[in-house]
């Protein structure tokens, strides 16, 4: 047996039970003549009894032992084998070496016997000086240990126990921290070979080791991953990698492991639990307060002077613009302080005037500004009918004259000492944005209060004026009606009575339209509708900017001027029609509409305010309609902030961990060909033995590789996926993908990759408590079982019929017949839309709100970007193209996992087990299809409208394609032809306004007058109508003179009349006042009064469901008792889905089906939610509120 390594200059001595291994030279004749080559020795060696240490062999020549590796223990000696035409690598002698070794070789050996005898030891490398500094000497891979003394090669357990696998470098470790490594690693071995579980022994702290380099890269990637794929498995009696692993598992009992140590785990979660609730909670809050009182007692000596400043206002509300993830502009509030404090709360004391008294009283009309006056004497005393006999005290003409006034038609002269009440009778001063207009301006109108100050109002009160306008006023500048009726708005003028008398009743709960700066939403005025932009909201009100004429106007955002709400309104109506109407979903998409919202908005929330705040109904006055009965009832009982209990049921719901799936990496070295079928191996890449995990784990399973690399320019780097295919190809796009699938015949789809960053294939949720938990919901119906959970009782979902196709009913022709389908015969899965006609129908349908075709329209790569209003037509049965085809996604059967989950608050839900990237088909709605009159009866009589689903695309496409489809859209986007005409109108509607804008009503007759010249103006516009269709063609420089023309005139005679003004005596002065007094603003409306009149008159344009036949009717997807997952998804007014029209089985326009895609990246364990759509107050006596949690929630769903 030789003594000493064959290799020249090692001085490796053989020792039994040494760590170092010594190898026999090879019986090939050719190898052993390599290996004698690599010994460089220039004696003689035998190679019968020669041999080489293991110091000069890479592990990658030894062949793996896959059971000791999963036992983490090292081989013994026995079985360490070098791999078949392995060669000697490492620390081979170089010719300088041979040299120098031959001219000291006595003191070498002298050297070599003074050494241990364990020749693993790695001599210290003396410290040499180079150019760029001193060099550093080994360390212990140990961070507590750092010693750099008697270092030897560490084994991959023991740098797995001090955290420092991913670190390649660090390699060496000392004898102490080594043999505390393997004493940890025999206890848990010795633990697994006796049975016990591994979680109930004492195991220390996990160890995590950071190392912090100059280098931007990971310190992994330093690491080559060529050499793991050069390793061979290699087991005991010619067993394959599958049976080792099973006999290993069955051998160490590895399976109760698992199952004893989430019983184990779950124990002590229950524990801690139970000890949390059971701390003193009086107790732990007093620690808590004595250690803050130290900490504050420490820092005081530090703490600098604060001196107060006034506060300072930073400016009006939404001057601050912030983006949000979801590419919206929001306006950020200011940080607002009132200039004078509010009075106290407190009733509303109204007193009886005395003679002599000064108040405010109208003079001439409802409309006209309020004067000052003194009370003379009170003319008759009765209750809430006193009259008193007042004189004005202005020297105008017949100012001295007295004059008997209705309490109701004086105010106090001073302001109130308690805060206003909502719906109370009051007197404001008005402010005009306008410098130039000084008689309106700061002048007092009558108005009905319709908000209370609080913070979202910035301490103002709202005012309705009974002329139609709305603005915030300050508490100094109202003062209170000295008599009012017992329903307010009898005194409010006819014009707004109505208005005012909804909003008192529904107060404080009442609809608005969500804005936001620089929106465009159709507005009416003057009895028409127009395109106008949103410059500014504060509170309640907005202001509209009209780009034809250049004005502005603030309007309230709850009024039905405004489109979407005024489009809401005349859906009720219609609805209310329907004697049996129900709760139906809309599933017709309308992205991009303006949302009402319904909600208190800051009113009735805070305890003090909340007595002024609230509007009292008067005793004995009965309410129009069942609905506002029921509204109102609601409204009073309407939960806010949910009870504690109640809150942590919401949080314990969606307590949950994330579980990560791991996968051996094998890539192998790309070598340049032709991708063909062999890439993908042997075994192929088929789906259907692994059903039931998330299709993004798919490429993985089947030796793909997801890679997220740092791509580095010039001045910045970003992340980017890439997919690493069997062969060694990376593909760096989707594109890339399909084609790499499509060359090698892969049974794999396009849709089980993803390139989103945010996306971790690999993620599976699980929640932490589980009560009640159900395998399968669907009964194997589904394609993947669908787990039912209850984490908060043992309370099961309601019974049902589980189905995953649609079901008509007797009174439905759906009619499936094949014969009846456009298709196509595309053999590049449809790859080229153009040639594919199911494509092209998708696209022609754009037509329809685009008013062009759309040639993105449709899937990417089988992704739903964004809504498809006008439909999607799929790929059918009469089809050429194969399953893999581009074009044929909502058909194919449900591939994600999800779970049926109890909430808090909304009965059952739906989350996602893992991520579901952007435009990924999630599953489609069914149901039992019925026509409307079998829903309404079924409805009423088994209570189940809640799952009612509309399929209205005829009614919301196909009619109404442009219903506020253009909120967003700029005013430039209308036909030059509308714009003349509407400028021509408006140039005529100016002539009228400057004829008959100086004269007010006094009295019954004047308003006939006025009434009179309303219907002159009427027919006068009706022949300008005339004309401008005639006239259409004009130039438009030629309108734009004659407008600047006219303009000039009326500024040249306002210019002349200040002037005669300004010279006149103190009498005249007098007698302009008192005009002053009698002008009155244009009157407006709240509610486009003569547009309602005209909404029930019948659209000319017939509609497409009529051509079916006369009694055609919405048909109704019921999926109370009969449906799939899709039912369970829950409402929220910002939600992660979307609904999505798509034709499949059948072109019949009234029965699409009702796709649900992802709007954005969802990760797993978030709940699945939609926009119902309900249109609210459509169904009688039945009101629901919205518990959707949603930053932008509107309130109530019906």
């Amino acid at each position: 047996m030789p003594t000493n390594c064959a290799v020249y200059g090692c001085n490796s001595l053989f020792k039994r039970g040494g760590e170092i291994r010594f190898h026999a030279f090879p019986n090939d004749k050719k190898l052993k003549r390599k290996w004698v080559n690599l010994c460089k020795r220039k004696d003689f060696i035998n190679t019968a009894t020669a041999r080489i240490c293991s110091r000069h062999f890479e592990p990658t020549a030894y062949v793996r032992n896959l059971k000791y590796e999963l036992l983490g223990v090292p081989p013994p000696k026995s079985q360490i084998k070098l791999k078949e035409g392995a060669l000697p690598t490492l620390r081979l002698p170089s010719s300088q070496d041979i040299s120098e070794f031959s001219s000291s070789i006595i003191r070498t050996m002298a050297e070599i016997i003074d050494l241990s005898d364990d020749d693993v030891v790695i001599e210290e490398i003396p410290k040499r000086k180079t150019s760029s500094g001193v060099k550093r000497p080994f360390r212990c891979l140990n961070s507590d240990c750092r010693t750099e003394k008697d270092l030897i090669r560490a084994e991959e357990y023991i740098r797995r126990y001090f955290g420092v696998l991913s670190y390649p470098k660090k390699k060496r470790v000392c004898y102490n921290c080594m043999g505390e490594a393997k004493s940890q690693q025999d206890s848990l071995v010795e633990t697994l070979r006796a049975r016990r579980l591994l979680l109930a022994e004492k195991l220390p702290p996990p160890r995590t080791t950071v190392v912090l380099t100059d280098s931007d890269s990971d310190p992994s990637d330093s690491g080559t991953l060529s050499e793991e794929s050069e390793y061979e498995y290699e087991c005991d009696d010619g067993k394959s990698l599958e049976e080792t692993i099973i006999e290993l598992t069955r051998e160490l009992g590895l399976d109760r492991q698992i199952t004893e140590g989430t019983k184990h785990l779950e124990e002590r979660l229950l524990a801690v639990q139970e000890g949390f609730d059971k701390l003193h909670t009086e107790e732990y809050s007093k620690i808590e307060a004595d250690l803050d009182n130290v900490r504050k007692d420490f820092y005081n000596n530090f703490r600098p002077e604060i001196m107060w400043q006034p506060a300072l206002d930073i400016g009006p509300s939404s001057t601050i613009l912030q983006q949000d993830g979801t590419g919206e502009v929001i306006a950020e509030p200011s940080v607002y302080f009132p200039t004078e404090n509010l009075p106290p709360v407190g009733p509303l004391h109204r007193w009886e005037l005395q003679p002599d008294e000064l108040v405010f009283s109208m003079k001439y009309s409802l409309f006209a500004r309020w004067v000052q006056a003194q009370v003379i004497e009170v003319e008759k005393r009765e209750v809430k009918n006193t009259t008193y006999k007042i004189r004005y005290n202005r020297n105008a003409k017949g100012s001295g004259l007295p004059r008997v006034m209705p309490g109701r038609q004086l105010a106090y002269i001073n302001p109130c000492a308690t805060r206003i009440p909502v719906g109370t009778r009051v007197i404001a001063k008005y402010r005009d944005e306008d410098p130039k207009n000084t008689t309106i301006s700061g002048s007092f109108y009558v108005g009905v209060v319709a908000e209370i100050p609080t913070a979202a109002n910035k301490y103002r009160y709202l005012i309705f004026f009974d002329d139609g306008y709305a603005q915030y006023v300050l508490h100094f500048d109202i003062r209170v009606v000295t008599e009012s009726s017992a329903c307010p708005w009898e005194d409010v003028s006819s014009d707004s009575r109505e208005f005012i008398k909804e909003y008192l009743q529904m107060y404080p709960e009442r609809p608005m339209v969500r804005l936001q700066k620089w929106n465009y939403v159709k507005t009416e005025w003057n009895g028409r509708w127009w395109k106008a932009q949103v410059k500014e909201v504060d509170g309640s009100l907005v202001k509209m900017f009209f780009p034809l004429d250049g004005r502005s106007e603030w309007i309230y955002r709850g009024s039905t001027r405004l489109s979407p709400l005024f489009n809401k309104k005349l859906n009720i109506q219609a609805q209310s029609e329907q004697p049996l109407r129900t709760i139906r979903r809309r599933t017709a998409a309308i992205p991009g509409r303006a949302v009402v919202e319904y909600g208190t908005f800051g009113q009735g929330q805070d305890p003090d305010a909340a007595v002024p705040g609230k509007f009292v109904q008067p005793p004995g006055v009965e309410t129009t309609g069942e609905r506002r009965s029921v509204a109102r009832k609601s409204t009073s009982s309407r939960p806010g902030t949910p009870p504690k209990e109640v809150q942590i049921r919401v949080e314990q719901e969606s307590k949950g961990f994330t579980n990560k799936h791991s996968f051996l990496e094998r890539i192998l070295k790309f070598i340049s060909h032709v991708c063909a079928a062999k890439c993908l191996g042997a075994q192929g890449d088929s789906m259907d033995k692994h059903k039931g995990l998330s299709p993004l784990l798919y490429p993985l399973l089947f030796s793909w590789h997801r890679q997220i690399v740092k791509q580095r320019r010039k001045t910045t780097s970003k992340n980017e996926v890439y997919y690493v295919g069997p062969c060694g190809r990376r593909l760096r796009s989707v594109e890339e993908v399909f084609r790499y699938l499509r060359e090698t015949e892969s049974r794999l789809e396009i849709d089980c990759f993803t390139y989103e960053l945010s996306i971790d294939v690999s993620h599976e949720w699980e929640p932490f408590k589980q009560i009640l938990n159900i395998e399968d919901l669907s009964k194997g119906e589904e394609n993947v079982p669908i787990s039912c959970v209850n984490s908060l009782d043992d309370t099961p979902p309601q019974q049902l019929t589980y189905c995953n196709v649609r079901l008509p009913t007797e009174h439905v022709p759906l009619n499936l017949d094949p014969e009846f389908l456009v298709c196509c015969d595309c053999t590049d899965d449809c790859l080229d839309k153009s040639k594919c006609s199911c494509w092209q129908l998708t696209i022609q349908g754009t037509r329809i709100l685009e008013r062009h075709e759309n040639d993105s329209a449709g899937y990417h790569y089988r992704r739903l970007f964004e809504q498809v209003q006008s439909g999607i037509y799929e790929c059918n049965s009469r089809c050429k193209c194969s399953s893999h085809c581009l074009n044929r996604v909502v058909q194919h059967p449900l591939r994600l996992k999800l779970q049926l989950f109890k909430t808090a608050r909304r009965g059952w839900g739906v989350r996602t087990l893992h991520d579901i990237p952007r435009g990924g088909f999630i599953c489609v709605y069914v149901g039992r299809m019925l026509n409307e009159a079998i829903a309404n009866e079924e409805g009423k009589i088994n209570g189940g409208d809640d799952y009612y689903a509309e399929l209205d695309y005829i009614e919301n496409e196909v009619d109404n394609p442009k219903e506020d489809h253009d909120f967003n859209q700029p005013s430039h986007m209308r036909k030059v032809g509308v714009a003349k005409r509407e400028k021509s109108a408006r140039l005529q509607e100016r002539k009228e306004d400057g004829s008959g804008s100086g004269s007010a009503a006094a009295s019954d007759e004047d308003n006939n007058k006025k009434n009179k010249k309303k219907e002159n103006g009427k027919s006068q516009k009706k022949r300008a109508e005339k004309e401008d269709k005639k006239d259409d063609n004009m130039n438009k420089k030629e309108e734009e003179k004659e407008e600047e023309k006219k303009s000039n005139e009326a500024a040249e005679e306002e210019k002349r009349d200040g002037s005669e003004s300004s010279d006149g005596l103190d009498d005249q002065s007098d007698e302009g006042e008192d005009e002053a007094d009698e002008k009155q603003r244009r009157p407006q409306t709240f509610v486009p009064s003569q547009l309602l009149a005209s909404a029930n008159v019948v659209r000319p344009n017939q509609s497409v469901r009529d051509y079916f036949g006369k009694d055609e009717a919405v048909y109704i997807m019921d999926a109370k008792h009969t449906g799939n997952i899709g039912r369970f998804l829950n409402h929220s007014c910002e939600p992660n889905v979307f609904v999505q029209n798509v034709f499949v089985d059948t072109h019949d326009l009234r029965f699409p089906w009702v796709a649900f895609f992802a709007i954005s990246n969802i990760r797993a364990g978030t709940e699945l939610t939609w926009d119902y759509n309900y249109e609210v107050d459509s169904v009688p006596g039945k009101v629901k509120y919205c518990y959707c949690g949603a930053r932008k929630c509107r309130g109530r769903l019906l």
